[in-house]
């Protein structure tokens, strides 16, 4: 279910890229629900594509879907790109998570630790 490669840059959190599914719910809004692709991760953040437009500073309550783990999140959107490709109404986000239950941070964590070291 998940493909990962590390990803080197200048980044605060190393991505890992993967493929994983997830949702998301925007707070406060009435276009509150959505499927996410997730295409990285890191301790910091994700990024995902999605069919529905989000804004820069939207807050999500997320939940990603690895093997038999959900992880359970809430975040910000922090930027925001619309993909011009196959598909005219897609768009990449990339957020920033602002809690997440304890639990949760060790799964994410094991998921960021496998697919680093297989690139080791």
């Amino acid at each position: 279910m998940a493909k990962g490669s590390f990803q080197e840059n200048n980044r605060q959190f190393p991505r890992v890229n993967l493929d994983l599914k997830g949702v998301y719910r925007v707070l406060d809004l009435e276009r509150n629900e959505g499927c996410a692709e997730i295409q990285n991760l890191s301790h910091g953040g994700l990024m995902f594509i999605s069919s529905n437009i989000l804004r820069k500073g939207d807050l999500l309550d997320m939940t990603l879907f690895c093997l038999e783990f959900e992880i359970f999140f809430n975040a910000k959107v922090v930027w925001t790109e619309q993909l011009g490709g196959i598909i005219a109404d897609e768009y990449r986000f990339g957020i920033q998570y602002l809690r997440i239950p304890t639990m949760d941070k060790r799964y994410l964590s094991l998921i960021i630790a496998s697919k680093y070291d297989s690139k080791t």
